[in-house]
């Protein structure tokens, strides 16, 4: 551990992804900044992958496994991993998703922002989709909150310098965040009423209310594969991505705006819409589980700030 720069905690969450998380981590044994540890969560992997994950940092990189009996979700896995992070005096915790892989001075960068000034509360990099030279998967977000809704900026796009520039943020993606320290200590931990999804565009927000800017680092890279362990449009995700949405709703959006404009907007765009496509297709899982999402949505009870 270098006694000159702040310590990097990196946590990463594993469930039945063992080729991707290898990957991951041997990227991140290039990095090139002298402060960082690993930790992974596994959330009760079935496949074999957290004895191959403890073997590998045997023979490459030391890390801290720490292995669930069952899923505990994104959300609880990660905050696990993060008081783990803070109960050996990290000075930063770098969350990353483990179906990415990172540029060797990601960390170099995302500290060096974060650095600037004491209320810089979290960085992030800009995202490339893996395998597409110079394809954005995101350069940051913008939010519209009374309708609940989060966009990633240049989704999609060829990167031709257009988001070069450092640039404060509504909130920084949970694909790959670095928080500080004091963030943590005075906000707390992610929310744990969301299982996965919504659960940064929550904390970004708390963050923000707290008197913290939030940054994007275009000189920091990381390249993310996009939902390998859920899967896009899959049941899990119609289910979960619904389940926090009324959620986030539920807790930020004030009374007014939650009735005329949130719930028209959940009923005929998130609702009647999907349903109608999947009814079209027969998905009949996916149907169910769409109104599963929205059941819990509404009588999942509210809880306060995890700590």
């Amino acid at each position: 551990m270098s006694l000159s720069l702040p310590h990097v905690a990196i946590v990463i969450l594993n469930w039945n992804r063992e080729a991707d998380t290898l990957e991951c981590l041997e990227s991140l044994a290039r990095i090139d900044y002298p402060s960082f540890s690993v930790i992974v969560v596994d959330n009760g992997s079935t496949d074999g992958s957290p004895d191959a994950i403890e073997r590998w940092g045997r023979e490459n990189l030391p890390l801290t496994l720490i292995r669930n009996a069952e899923n505990r979700g994104f959300v609880r896995g990660s905050n696990q991993g993060m008081r783990h992070a803070l109960s050996k005096d990290a000075d930063y915790v770098f969350l990353l998703n483990n179906d990415t892989v990172v540029e060797p001075d990601v960390l170099a960068n995302l500290v060096r922002a974060a650095e600037r000034s004491s209320d810089i509360g979290m960085a992030g990099p800009k995202i490339y989709k893996y395998g597409e030279e110079r394809v954005l998967d995101s350069a940051g977000t913008r939010t519209i909150p009374w309708l609940a809704q989060g966009f990633l900026l240049g989704h999609g796009e060829e990167d031709r310098g257009q988001f070069d520039s450092s640039t404060e943020m509504p909130y920084i993606t949970g694909t790959a965040l670095l928080v500080k320290r004091a963030v943590l200590e005075k906000v707390g931990l992610m929310d744990e009423d969301y299982f996965c999804y919504f659960d940064d565009f929550d904390w970004g927000m708390k963050v923000r209310e707290a008197g913290y800017r939030l940054l994007l680092e275009p000189k920091a890279v990381v390249h993310h594969k996009g939902s390998r362990t859920a899967g896009f449009n899959s049941p899990f995700y119609m289910r979960h991505m619904i389940r926090s949405r009324i959620l986030f709703a539920r807790k930020h959006v004030p009374l007014p705006q939650f009735l005329f404009a949130f719930l028209p907007y959940l009923f005929l765009y998130r609702y009647l819409r999907s349903a109608a496509i999947l009814v079209i297709r027969r998905r009949w899982g996916h149907l169910g589980a769409l109104h599963r999402g929205i059941w819990e949505g509404f009588a999942t009870p509210i809880t306060s700030n995890t700590r």
